[in-house]
């Protein structure tokens, strides 16, 4: 990994181990070291070294776990898009995030202020939560749509 500093902006460089361990990590976050070790025929302390490095460095954030959301009872997922009161959107987003039904939140560029993806068990518990949002002060329309069929729900950027 190489680290720089471009007009005041950290930029950081990968090379092909980095993009290796990531990619690995990013397919099973559990990978042991000693699995990475046999695959990519590097020591141990490399491993824990250059993924100390990432995470330092805030290439790698954290670690997750994923979940299978129809087993858990969360059959219905939607794509909720708002229009906000310009100057009021931070702060209304802010609100958005802490709510547990809300996977996702973007705020985007276009006639929508802000894209939501949104987890719910129940019809009622969808009419609820788009009753809610469009109570709000600030928030002058919603758009929702239902997703139908799921193809890709990932992170992954390296592959």
């Amino acid at each position: 990994m190489k680290e720089e500093t471009i007009d005041g902006k950290k930029k950081i460089t990968l090379d092909d181990i980095d993009e290796a361990i990531i990619k690995m990590l990013q397919a099973d976050a559990k990978t042991s070291y000693r699995v990475i070790k046999e695959e990519l025929k590097i020591s141990i302390g490399t491993i824990h070294n250059r993924i100390s490095k990432l995470e330092e460095s805030k290439v790698i954030e954290g670690y997750t776990l994923k979940l299978n959301n129809e087993i858990l009872g969360y059959k219905l997922t939607f794509l909720i898009r708002i229009n906000i009161d310009g100057k009021h959107t931070p702060e209304i987003l802010e609100e958005i995030t802490k709510k547990p039904e809300v996977c996702s939140v973007f705020h985007t560029t276009g006639e929508q202020s802000a894209a939501l993806i949104c987890r719910f068990k129940e019809a009622q518990d969808v009419h609820n939560f788009i009753r809610d949002l469009n109570e709000k002060e600030y928030i002058l329309k919603t758009n929702s749509n239902m997703v139908l069929k799921e193809y890709k729900n990932s992170s992954i950027i390296l592959s």
